[in-house]
């Protein structure tokens, strides 16, 4: 147990860092927090900054925070997929709740991406496409976000084994479903807020 403990601790400390507040707060001497969206992410640094270098760079460290607590946990403890799967967990939910920000943090889409990146890469293809056809009608990110979300892991869950073993590292494929759909889960949970204007059109066209 002890090794699983110590790898989403570490996890949560390596995706803590909080790469948008650092990098905004450097650029432009505004807390992130409290312009635009108030989100700490790659969308709002754009948004607040408008610097498209710095809106990468963001998107960058965060990517490496969530590969590097996969990265680190394997070096420390051991490349048990359950070692990597709890890292990853940690790494988004100190992403998304930094303690450094009284809990504020992004909503964990990129830290999630670098976890995948090590943990099974297919999530990224999968999500990537669904983000795509759910983007083209709907012309909302958050929509299509909140709806891959939700379909990608129920597709990794029910693809056959054979389908994933040559992508996911050796190891359990069902550590590999569970970590994934839990992260998918924590991401969702930051999208909360704005749910109401996702849902708001779908009301209207029921009503």
């Amino acid at each position: 147990m002890f090794p699983y403990i110590f790898s989403l601790v570490l996890g949560y400390v390596v995706g803590s860092f909080p790469s948008a507040f650092v990098l905004v707060k450097w650029k432009s001497r505004v807390d992130i927090r409290t312009a635009g969206s108030g989100n700490v992410g790659t969308m709002n640094t754009f948004d607040v900054t408008g610097s498209k270098s710095l809106s990468i760079a963001v998107l960058l460290m965060d990517l490496l925070k969530g590969s590097l607590a996969v990265f680190l946990a394997g070096v420390l403890i051991g490349h048990a997929p359950e070692v990597a799967g709890a890292a990853g967990i940690g790494a988004v939910l100190g992403h998304n709740y930094p303690v450094w920000l009284n809990f504020h943090g992004g909503r964990g889409l990129a830290t999630a991406a670098g976890v995948f990146t090590l943990v099974g890469w297919v999530f990224i293809p999968v999500w990537c496409l669904l983000f795509v056809l759910t983007y083209v009608p709907w012309r909302d990110i958050h929509t299509s976000n909140i709806i891959s979300l939700i379909v990608a892991p129920v597709l990794v869950w029910f693809a056959p084994d054979s389908a994933l073993r040559w992508c996911v590292p050796a190891g359990s494929l069902e550590t590999f479903r569970v970590a994934g759909g839990i992260i998918c889960v924590l991401i969702l949970i930051r999208h909360w807020d704005v749910l109401p204007a996702v849902l708001k059109p779908f009301k209207k066209q029921s009503s």
